[in-house]
């Protein structure tokens, strides 16, 4: 992929409206890793280049990601395995994935994946940040939703299975409503994982922690359907879970 070797002309209003946000870019070419993170920093943003899918996990562990930006063709399809996973822990930050291969069965594996852009390399930087700055606007005005959630407490019924927030109610599940009432009432709103499953009464021998991963998930996204920051029940890596948003149980 060759960029062309000159940044992009950025106005003033440009950059306060969509700067700011973390971008991690996993590219395994050195040299177009290293231009595109200068690019991309260019503009104002918090950007670190990772040469590998395994990287991302020790990346997300320090430091919150609010854009992913990959090359599909990673070694051994770590691409296509590196969105799926982002995607599933974060259901509403930015990915792109970028292209060598420009067939419509490659771009349709990308959206399917979870992208929300596709560019196809070469990408020149006028292309790339314009992509990058519709995202950021989209995760601006995400951001004022979750402004308006803190002045609003999020309540559920536990006998109606009904969770209601600033932007409307949701139904739940026994089992969701027993996970969040468990977290909710926890010292910290915080629990690991073994005792979220023993409160489910779920054998941990035969239940997997990546299933109880999609359970959480799909609890995550009514949360945010609601009203609730993105963040509103965090993964505590190797640990559990927390419950990051003030629920009145009635």
């Amino acid at each position: 992929m060759q960029l062309p070797h000159t940044a992009p002309p950025q106005t003033s209003n440009t950059r306060s409206q969509t700067a700011g946000l973390s971008v991690a870019v996993v590219e395994e070419n050195n040299e177009i890793r290293e231009f595109i993170t200068k690019v991309i920093a260019s503009h104002g943003h918090d950007v670190v280049g990772l040469g590998c899918a395994e990287e991302i996990d020790t990346s997300a562990s320090t430091r919150p990601i609010d854009m992913l930006i990959v090359d599909l063709h990673l070694p051994n399809d770590e691409g296509l395995s590196l969105v799926r996973r982002f995607r599933a822990a974060q259901p509403l930050e930015g990915v792109i994935i970028l292209s060598s291969r420009h067939s419509i069965d490659d771009k349709v594996k990308g959206y399917n994946c979870g992208a929300d852009i596709v560019l196809k390399k070469p990408v020149s930087t006028e292309e790339l940040m314009a992509a990058i700055n519709s995202i950021a606007r989209r995760l601006l005005n995400q951001g004022t939703v979750a402004e308006l959630a803190k002045l609003n407490q999020f309540s559920m019924d536990i006998e109606k299975l009904i969770l209601s927030g600033p932007l409307g109610k949701v139904g739940l599940t026994d089992t969701e409503t027993q996970l969040i009432a468990a977290l909710s009432r926890a010292p910290g709103q915080r629990l690991e994982t073994k005792q979220l499953m023993a409160i489910l009464k779920l054998e941990t021998s035969s239940f997997s922690k990546s299933a109880f991963e999609v359970r959480v998930v799909r609890l995550r996204k009514k949360l945010i359907t609601v009203g609730a920051d993105k963040l509103c029940i965090r993964s505590i890596r190797m640990q559990g879970y927390q419950l990051s948003t003030t629920l009145k149980i009635h």
